[in-house]
């Protein structure tokens, strides 16, 4: 078993490997794919992503408690297995039927099944992650997710040589994820001693296993939904090229997301919250403070250069047609809203860690239900008038909604979070921070390279250094 800092770096590196496989994959199709087949392969990532919740409701974080506390493996694991299984069908056969319903090409109806087929492998793999982090052996996850994010860029690669088009594109989902697969599944008997068991009394523990991993089970869906529905009705209204358009704006922000989680949050942070949580709440409302600085130092320094260099920085990502029919002035309004999504997110998983730590989350249904309504209002309402720049809003302010709404639940049941003493410093220091960005007095590189040595010296000089680790001299 590897230490808790091992395994932190094991999830960090698998992360990388492959959300960073998936990236860059989706940067060589942006190229080789006209505006239209691009869109449409992003719609069905979209609706993929959907599909991998929907398939797990909750179960994998469940049973990684369950095995941890000793509950036995091969009877818990093989009921989550069954579980998947049948959410599995269940839920690409409704989302082919809501398609079909809803008008979609036979194409767009192709490319979800190819895409969604790949998620439903990759969903396997997670549940068997669950043995790896409970057992602290992390370093099989890692290795799985580095054989599906290389062998997809080693696809996407193959793609572009040889000319290959949109449903090749879909098909490498599957492609990447089967040696994944079979690796899990060898390491699983031959490394954790697992074997599926059959039993009815496993059998008969697949729903009361689903019963209790609805609550978790249902936030994932409401929030996986509100972060997937704005494709949905931006295609309805702008069409494929615009879904492109705004998802390049997204998956950058996916990307800036995945250094706090799934990576730094539950991997070094998350142990730590819960034992302040069972020591007192005074030490908890430390604990908060600290990551809220954390995280929100964290945002700000990756918003600042992103900021001046934003349509750079999507030529440079997506290629030259990173448009997508989409006017200049709207896509940089998109991608400035959407970075300002950054922060937004990072306290929301932190006050869903909190919720967790505290054994609240099914107090989160409601309260993420409710901030999906609100979404679903204004896409309904921006969307046809601001075009995408609508859709970045209503995003905003879904993560926005539900982050208040969660801070507001902990603090109605014990008392001050320390949310406002860890904001104190980032909030004085981006002030004069961003004063420079609007003002522009120098070129845009000199630009970023003031306003991030402002923001970093302020935060400093107001006290921020005390929230960096210090090593404890030898004696």
């Amino acid at each position: 078993m590897a230490g808790r800092k091992a395994n932190s770096v094991y999830m960090l590196m698998g992360q990388i490997f492959g959300k960073a496989g998936l990236f860059v994959s989706l940067m060589i199709y942006s190229r080789i794919l006209d505006d239209g087949s691009f869109g449409e392969l992003l719609f069905a990532v979209a609706v993929g992503l959907i599909v991998i919740f929907l398939s797990d409701m909750g179960a994998t974080m469940l049973i990684t408690r369950r095995i941890a506390a000793g509950s036995p493996m091969n009877r818990t694991l093989s009921s989550a297995i069954f579980l998947r299984t049948g959410l599995s069908m269940v839920t690409v056969t409704t989302v082919m039927f809501a398609g079909w319903a809803a008008g979609y090409s036979s194409s767009q109806l192709t490319l979800i099944l190819l895409v969604s087929t790949g998620f439903v492998l990759d969903g396997f793999c997670e549940t068997s992650f669950a043995v790896f982090r409970a057992r602290g052996v992390m370093v099989y996850e890692a290795i799985a997710r580095a054989i599906h994010g290389i062998l997809g860029v080693g696809l996407a690669v193959f793609a572009w040589k040889t000319g290959q088009g949109v449903f090749f594109a879909g098909g490498t989902y599957i492609l990447r994820e089967i040696p994944a697969v079979l690796f899990v599944y060898a390491v699983l008997p031959g490394k954790m001693s697992f074997r599926i068991n059959w039993s009815h009394e496993v059998f008969s523990s697949v729903i009361p296993l689903m019963k209790a991993a609805i609550p978790l089970g249902l936030v994932g869906i409401l929030f996986a939904a509100g972060e997937r529905l704005d494709g949905v009705f931006i295609k309805a209204e702008l069409g494929d090229e615009a879904i492109a358009a705004y998802q390049q704006c997204i998956k950058i922000l996916e990307a800036l997301v995945l250094i706090v989680t799934p990576t730094l949050l539950p991997g070094a942070l998350f142990a730590a919250l819960c034992e302040a949580v069972q020591t007192s709440w005074g030490k908890a409302r430390e604990r908060i403070a600290w990551m809220t600085e954390l995280f929100l130092v964290i945002a700000i320094i990756l918003i600042i250069p992103l900021w001046v260099a934003e349509q750079n920085v999507l030529r440079i990502v997506w290629g030259n047609e990173f448009l997508r029919g989409v006017s200049p002035g709207e896509l940089r309004s998109a991608f400035r809203i959407v970075l300002m999504t950054l922060p937004v997110a990072y306290i929301f998983h932190m006050f869903m860690a909190v919720m967790i730590s505290l054994e609240r989350q099914r107090k989160a249904v409601p309260l993420v239900a409710m901030a999906l309504i609100i979404e679903i209002i204004l896409f309904l309402t921006l969307i046809p008038t601001l075009g995408i720049v609508g859709a970045a809003i209503a995003h905003l302010v879904l993560l926005f909604s539900v982050a208040v709404m969660l801070s507001w639940d902990v603090h109605r049941k014990y008392g001050p979070t320390g949310f406002t003493r860890g904001a104190r410093r980032p909030a004085i220091a981006v002030l004069p921070s961003f004063a420079v960005l609007f003002l522009q007095p120098f070129n845009p590189i000199a630009n970023a390279a003031v306003s991030l040595a402002v923001f970093i010296a302020v935060w400093l000089m107001s006290g921020g250094i005390k929230i960096i680790p210090r090593r404890k001299p030898l004696r």
